[in-house]
């Protein structure tokens, strides 16, 4: 399926690839047809016949059952060898980003997915949550794995997507559930962390680090506003 939609998104250069190589394969075949031919008519006596040395040499296969002889021929070889290897490098690349764009675009999917399941993003318009979407990470904890640790610099601030991360404050223990999230104190103060938060069960949270936090004041201003809402709440 993903191999499928890959090579959808990427028919148009693919195949402008595939005619360039067709046309280097039919071009080096006359070409030495042209100087070998008359040498050797055995291996180039024909078009037919220097098409296969082409495709031989072309993939870079080189069996070696048709090798020119004239010092021309072989200047032609070494190019078509060149453009053998060009050839199947920007096939090769072209399929690289091919995957890295449909790869980053359902980690986009699967990310926003998530985003909805907060509702603390919902006062959000979906333009504002597309550009919020790019720069959480998922992240996923298992029972008993500790997610910030008191004293710690504060790097990061989690939004809880399913489970429950477990808050150890001064003051108790405190559970925060699907649509909560923690961490944010010490990006707005700059402070170390003032607690230690502990997964309870399997915990799915999306992070947002420091620079993004920023990124976010300023594309974002009202998102950031209730987190620090949240913040003056919670110190109250």
């Amino acid at each position: 399926m993903l191999l499928g939609r890959v090579f959808r998104n990427r028919t148009q250069p693919m195949a402008s690839l595939m005619l360039g190589f067709f046309i280097i394969l039919i071009s080096a075949a006359t070409i030495m047809y042209l100087l070998e031919g008359q040498t050797q008519p055995e291996q180039f006596g024909s078009i037919s016949k220097a098409i296969w040395w082409a495709v031989v040499t072309l993939t870079t296969t080189g069996y070696g059952d048709a090798v020119p002889s004239t010092g021309m021929g072989r200047f032609v070889a070494g190019g078509v060898m060149i453009c053998g290897i060009a050839v199947f490098g920007l096939f090769a690349g072209i399929l690289a980003s091919g995957f890295t764009e449909e790869i980053r675009r359902q980690e986009f999917l699967d990310t926003w997915e998530l985003v909805a399941k907060v509702p603390f993003f919902k006062i959000l318009g979906a333009d504002k949550i597309a550009s919020i979407v790019k720069l959480l990470k998922r992240r996923e904890f298992t029972n008993g794995e500790t997610i910030v640790r008191k004293g710690d610099a504060g790097d990061a601030m989690y939004f809880v997507v399913s489970g429950v991360a477990e808050v150890k404050a001064s003051s108790g223990k405190i559970e925060l559930s699907k649509g909560t999230f923690f961490g944010e104190m010490a990006l707005i103060t700059g402070e170390p962390r003032v607690s230690t938060v502990i997964s309870q069960g399997s915990c799915l949270l999306l992070e947002l680090d420091v620079a993004d936090f920023r990124q976010l004041a300023g594309d974002t201003p009202e998102l950031v506003r209730a987190i620090q809402e949240e913040y003056r709440r919670r110190l109250s």
